[in-house]
């Protein structure tokens, strides 16, 4: 979030808060976007999708997820679990490449590292640069196993206990607009206010 510790122009300020924010409602709508595309990849789940916005938002690794292609990786992969009826909590592969790309920062990844990332590059869909991915079919020759295993673990690693669907309630609202939606009551009064 936005620091205001040290001593800023009153502009600076405003600023800061605007690009915060700016920041916040960019990832709301494009997780917005994700869900209704979810929802038509699978309308008979479309209500369990509706209801995981929570899921999109609100940790810590989302808000580091300012590059729309990246967050909408993660939030389709995210979806994609909760219309498989499959664990949200483990990390998703944007999650690792981002954990990856941090520690390669610090000191060259192994092969087996570069093979992660690639593979986990290449799953996200996110764009490849000069062939980024191109090696990896050479590197999966060589390594595959001790990938997949990496991959487990690191996914573990970035495990977010948080990130499950609890409970939903709904009072028949979505987005302002009356729906008949599973999770409501069947008695759900046509006259309650919209909720999400």
């Amino acid at each position: 979030m936005f620091d205001i510790t040290k001593a800023e122009t009153a502009a600076e300020i405003v600023a800061g808060f605007e690009q915060t924010f700016g920041a916040i409602f960019d990832r709301m709508k494009w997780a917005e976007e994700e869900i209704a595309s979810a929802q038509a990849r699978h309308p008979e789940l479309a209500d369990k999708i509706y209801h995981s916005f929570s899921l999109l938002s609100g940790d810590e690794a989302a808000s580091r997820m300012s590059m729309e292609a990246v967050y909408r990786a993660h939030a389709r992969e995210i979806l994609e679990r909760v219309a498989a009826g499959e664990d949200t909590r483990p990390g998703t592969a944007v999650e690792v490449v981002i954990g990856l790309l941090a520690a390669a920062e610090r000191a060259p990844l192994s092969h087996e590292g570069f093979g992660l990332c690639a593979r986990l590059w290449i799953a996200a869909g996110l764009p490849d640069h000069d062939d980024f991915a191109g090696s990896l079919g050479h590197i999966e020759a060589l390594h595959s196993d001790r990938i997949d295993r990496e991959e487990a673990d690191a996914r573990r690693a970035c495990r977010n206990d948080t990130r499950r669907l609890a409970r939903i309630e709904c009072d028949g609202w979505h987005h302002g607009e009356r729906v008949p939606c599973s999770y409501a009551p069947a008695d759900a009064p046509a006259g309650a206010t919209a909720a999400a």
